[in-house]
């Protein structure tokens, strides 16, 4: 087996690494969609505002059997290396994630990164199974997750949304607030606000004991993180609620399609500024979000979202929109051994 250094320029490599990416997903977890080829090129053409990224190629002979691409951060987070690390199904327990993590680890050296964050799947109890196999690799060298998540799906029927009467009584403690939709990138007179509330997201958002940083957004990253996203192929339905007395947006959520199965979505962001908290407006502006892209997308089957398992309060939000749990999501961080 060797290792080497991927050029984003060759396309053969990078189409090789997609072609494992699709038969570990396969494998891993078969009630995905399958990766989308579009993102997947793209990723280093239209990287993330502030980060970059590298890979790693493992090769037996000439066919492609592992991958480790990491993700380095260039504003906060800066000991951090955010890592994906795959190995081929039929090709697995043989070391190639030991010497792919080796390279990861000299690679974060070389960057001068402290901590490697990885993420494995694993069963919940009389749950769906699971290739266990990462997390079991990590526990058993003493590793253990700093978050534990669980993931959730909704099926999706005409009309979802959620429970009208529940949606009905929600709105009951939320009068003097509106609503403003968008599809892929946000109007320019919230845009501000946007920012405002994603900058929130680490401060509120259950962490465990990861070492976070908060991330800092303005309108300039804002729009940069759309631009990629569209440069991916993704597309993306929000829904957010404007205080009506002072016009301030003060709560948001989002879905995203990001392969080409128009059957699903992922559920991404949902923040509630804190001075606007106990207005239900996260399950209002949730509902009424769901509605919306189902409107937009009558493909749209089922939605995953994941929560951390402290996060009571959204995974509650979540049961009351139809979300049952289905597999659990652990994120590690790798202290980065000396040479």
């Amino acid at each position: 087996m060797t290792i080497t250094q991927l050029d984003p320029a060759d396309s053969v490599a990078i189409g090789q690494w997609y072609d494992v990416r699709v038969a570990v997903t396969r494998h891993d977890l078969p009630d995905f969609p399958t990766p989308s080829r579009q993102e997947h090129s793209a990723r280093f053409e239209h990287p993330l505002p502030t980060v970059t990224e590298e890979a790693l190629l493992a090769w037996d002979g000439d066919r492609l059997v592992g991958a480790a691409s990491y993700r380095l951060p260039q504003t906060e987070n800066l000991s951090m290396v955010y890592l994906a690390l795959i190995v081929h199904p039929q090709y697995r327990r043989r070391g190639i994630g030991t010497r792919l993590l080796e390279e990861v680890y000299a690679a974060a050296r070389r960057h001068r990164r402290s901590l490697i964050e990885i993420e494995t799947v694993r069963a919940l109890p009389g749950g769906v199974a699971r290739d266990e196999a990462g997390y079991r690799y990590l526990t058993n060298r003493a590793h253990q997750p700093g978050l534990s998540s669980i993931r959730s799906r909704c099926q999706i029927a005409d009309g979802s949304g959620g429970d009208e009467a529940t949606v009905a009584e929600a709105w009951t403690h939320a009068d003097g607030y509106s609503l403003v939709q968008w599809r892929d990138t946000a109007p320019g007179e919230i845009v501000g606000d946007v920012a405002a509330l994603q900058s929130r997201l680490m401060l509120d958002a259950p962490s465990g004991d990861l070492a976070v940083e908060q991330q800092v957004y303005d309108a300039a990253r804002v729009r940069g993180q759309e631009a990629t996203e569209l440069a991916c192929g993704y597309r993306s339905y929000s829904t957010a609620a404007r205080h009506d007395a002072t016009g301030q947006i003060v709560a948001r959520t989002k879905l995203s399609f990001e392969a080409n199965d128009d059957t699903h979505a992922r559920q991404r962001v949902t923040i509630v500024e804190p001075a606007h908290r106990g207005r239900r407006l996260g399950l209002i502006v949730k509902s009424a979000n769901h509605k919306y892209a189902r409107a937009q997308e009558p493909g749209l089957r089922v939605i995953d979202a994941w929560n951390a398992e402290e996060n009571t309060h959204m995974r509650a939000v979540n049961e009351k929109l139809g979300f049952q749990p289905v597999d659990g999501w652990s994120v590690f961080q790798l202290p980065v051994p000396a040479k």
